[in-house]
């Protein structure tokens, strides 16, 4: 029989309750079991509630924000736990992840967060997707490498006193930003294990599919002064953003 941690799962959904049951599965099958999962419904019209109902010890939350980044949030403020950790609900972890990153991160009590590596597997024709399959390794934090773009995903396990909380602006890049936030505003610090711990599931209704790319970058770039969005006028203009990338791309490639 497994044991338990002081960790909290938070899972957000919208209208993901075809996905739910098998997120749910994985988390309930986990080698080190979590104290709490906390599944916020962020107005789903499916059969998500249905979903729940089928696991025991879930603390079902309905909300109407229609912002993930919002529901992360809420779901926090019922987390009582230790160490805390964000998934999506058409995600699936494997059987040691939690007990892999609580190992990770009691061994290494300085660090504010730990991270692995992720298997990216897709739903119908993957030729239309932007994400390759298979394995997807992340490598260790390094704050000019996270400055240029995101590598670490957001299924993590954090220590819940200090998560910064998300920006409910932010409609994509929210793990990046959590970094960012972690690495440069409190001089954090993140833990890699370099092992596959969860499964990522690439599809068409999936928030990296559907938000402009250019447009996220932007917003964090403009957030934090990086790059080209830090110079003044790109600042305040994504369409001059735009072009500055288009000129970098054409002229050193």
């Amino acid at each position: 029989m497994s044991a338990f941690a002081d960790i909290a799962v938070v899972i957000t959904a919208h209208n993901y309750g075809h996905y739910l049951a098998a997120c749910l599965d994985s988390v309930f099958s986990q080698t080190l079991l979590p104290q709490q999962v906390v599944v916020v419904d962020d107005a789903s019209e499916d059969d998500t509630a249905t979903v729940v109902r089928a696991f025991s010890n879930v603390e079902y939350c309905r909300v109407d924000f229609r912002n993930g980044n919002r529901a992360r949030n809420f779901g926090f403020l019922k987390v009582a736990a230790e160490y805390v950790a964000f998934f999506d609900a058409d995600n699936m972890m494997m059987p040691q992840f939690l007990d892999v990153l609580y190992g990770a991160l009691c061994k290494n009590p300085e660090a504010t967060f730990a991270y692995g590596d992720r298997v990216n597997f897709a739903e119908g024709d993957s030729s239309n997707h932007l994400l390759p399959v298979g394995l997807h390794k992340s490598g260790p934090l390094e704050a000019q490498r996270l400055k240029r773009a995101n590598y670490i995903d957001l299924a993590a396990l954090i220590r819940s006193d200090r998560f910064p909380g998300f920006d409910p602006v932010l409609r994509r890049y929210q793990d990046w930003d959590l970094w960012l936030n972690i690495a440069l505003k409190q001089g954090g610090s993140g833990l890699y294990v370099p092992e596959a711990l969860f499964r990522y599931r690439v599809h068409s209704q999936s928030v990296s599919q559907r938000e402009d790319r250019d447009l996220a970058q932007w917003a964090i770039r403009q957030k934090y002064g990086m790059g080209w969005g830090a110079l003044p006028l790109l600042r305040h203009s994504f369409f001059l953003y735009r072009c500055a990338q288009w000129i970098k791309a054409h002229t050193w490639g």
